[in-house]
């Protein structure tokens, strides 16, 4: 897919650089409608009164809300924000499930490319199953369906987390085809078992779940094997950008220490890695400039979700960067990181 370089904004003759949000999520009304007329892939839909309530094999339903499928009323929400493009990803509870069957997950994965890359008409992440043909399924995505990287799941179903051997075709696969992967976290990740945490699922568990998962891929050493990785983190990295040095002592002198990794510290891997700015304050995403560099920071706001950033572009804004920093947050970074959208 190849739509118009987004480097500049023409206002009353002026030009302005781009403002990219990198974390937006939607889902195809096209695609529940097919999958409500006739189970697909194992998925059922049911229209109600709320949105549209969608079962995977062996998942809880997962309610769909209006915001979720309406395109239009998105992208008049994004220009009234300031927002010139969106990246958009599937919601990952209507994605893929621990219950369904290779065929399954592979078949409704395509669907939902197909279906997303046909309505959005521009930059969207795709998803893919874990299995034997996950590598080649994302080559397809991106070389055939015009996908603009991968959004995966910190706990993907086929694999028992993002450390795992079974991933490596993946990383290969999108290390050589020089797309991002938006690592994010599921809504009911590990942290879930955590006694007395359901109220705080999606205040804090999600967090700690992408803490765990990023900690876990860099001691892994997947960065050292694949130093061309882009690997996105949503929600401001979870806590890791902030409490790093502990993962750094117990990497020297506790239980982490057993990790062999090419680097002094699992810190210096940090500027590696991209940061969405869904920490939600000004100061979390200065604190992210300085701990992973500027560049390393891309505009997010987690639409169409309430605890999303309801005005991200003011919030960069607040952060108090230079004018070329401010600027390559608020899109330049994600345009040059996604290269492969505006090259034709």
């Amino acid at each position: 897919m190849t739509v118009n370089e987004p480097s500049v904004q023409i206002k009353n003759g002026e030009s302005f650089p781009p403002v990219i949000d990198m974390h937006v999520h939607a889902i195809p009304e096209s695609l529940l409608r097919k999958a409500a007329e006739r189970e697909t892939d194992g998925v059922s839909a049911t229209r109600t009164d709320g949105g549209w309530l969608v079962t995977l094999p062996g998942a809880k339903p997962a309610l769909v809300r209006p915001l979720m499928t309406d395109r239009e009323r998105r992208r008049e929400t994004a220009a009234s924000r300031g927002v010139s493009t969106q990246i958009v990803s599937p919601w990952l509870d209507v994605q893929l499930s621990e219950g369904m069957s290779e065929t399954e997950a592979r078949g409704w994965a395509k669907r939902l490319n197909a279906a997303l890359a046909e309505t959005e008409g521009g930059p969207v992440l795709a998803t893919v199953a874990v299995t034997g043909h996950a590598a080649a399924d994302l080559s397809e995505a991106v070389e055939s369906g015009g996908a603009a990287g991968l959004v995966l799941s910190t706990s993907p179903p086929g694999a028992a987390d993002l450390a795992d051997p079974v991933l490596e075709p993946v990383w290969e696969s999108a290390e050589g085809l020089g797309v991002p992967v938006l690592l994010h976290p599921p809504a009911d990740g590990p942290s879930a078992a955590i006694p007395g945490s359901a109220e705080f699922g999606n205040a804090l568990c999600r967090l700690v779940d992408t803490t765990f998962a990023v900690a876990r891929l860099i001691l892994s050493g997947v960065l050292d094997r694949h130093p061309g990785l882009r690997l996105i983190t949503v929600h401001g990295g979870g806590f890791l950008p902030y409490q790093s040095m502990r993962v750094d002592g117990a990497h020297r002198a506790d239980a982490l220490r057993r990790y062999a990794i090419e680097r002094e510290r699992p810190s210096d891997y940090l500027s590696d890695l991209y940061y969405d700015t869904v920490a939600l304050k000004p100061a979390a995403i200065r604190l992210l400039a300085e701990t992973a560099g500027a560049g390393r920071v891309l505009l997010g706001s987690d639409y169409p979700f309430a605890l999303g950033d309801p005005a991200p572009v003011e919030t960069v804004r607040a952060a108090g960067l230079s004018q070329a920093d401010t600027a390559a947050v608020l899109g330049g970074n994600a345009a040059r990181l996604f290269t492969t959208i505006w090259e034709g």
